[in-house]
């Protein structure tokens, strides 16, 4: 329910970016430290970190993808799940980023 209410409450934002995860436990340090460095830099752009429950995420993000509900950023959980999201046209491709030669493939 505290999701819900902040994605409602940043919806009607300008310039609002969300970002989903399952990593409630990260909250504090988004809260605390990402956002507040994030918006040193960036101002005019209000960020909103809205995990959902573990357990429940993988269901509910399906469901916002679906109904083009999601938040601008997604975590994906490694492997299959993410790979299911990328071939069903959610996910964009990240391969011609620079400094993406970096990574391995299976990254």
């Amino acid at each position: 329910m505290v999701t819900a209410i902040s994605l409602a409450h940043v919806g009607a934002q300008d310039n609002a970016l969300i970002i989903e995860s399952w990593r409630n436990d990260d909250l504090t340090i988004w809260q605390d430290v990402i956002i507040p460095a994030f918006n040193a830099q960036y101002p005019d752009i209000s960020v909103v970190f809205a995990p959902s429950p573990p357990a429940d995420y993988n269901g509910l993000l399906n469901s916002r993808l679906e109904a083009g509900t999601a938040g601008d950023l997604i975590t994906c959980r490694p492997f299959d799940a993410s790979l299911a999201l990328f071939q069903a046209g959610y996910l964009a491709s990240l391969n011609d980023l620079p400094g993406m030669e970096n990574f391995s493939d299976v990254a």
